[in-house]
């Protein structure tokens, strides 16, 4: 929409990734990332590795999947590509 002076720009977010189960508002992570992220506050917990090195691998692993762009060629969309490309 253009007026004089003003112009205003509407985008509209892509839809959420399916990689997980959806209840409502609230999205559940797939039960891989379940398992991970469970697996690494077991480990905090029985003091295998301390709760802030544990903090900082979890943080650092959503950031890592939540910051990487999503691509839809040879690799089906995992961003992932096989020795042979």
């Amino acid at each position: 929409m253009r007026l004089p002076y003003v112009t205003a720009r509407l985008e509209v977010a892509p839809p959420p990734r399916t990689d997980g189960v959806r209840i409502g508002p609230l999205a559940l992570p797939s039960a891989k990332r379940t398992a991970y992220y469970a697996g690494l506050g077991a480990l905090a917990a029985i003091e295998i590795i301390e709760w802030p090195i544990a903090a900082a691998i979890a943080a650092g692993t959503y950031v890592s999947q939540h910051n990487r762009p999503v691509s839809a060629g040879r690799d089906g969309g995992t961003g992932h590509r096989s020795p042979s490309a």
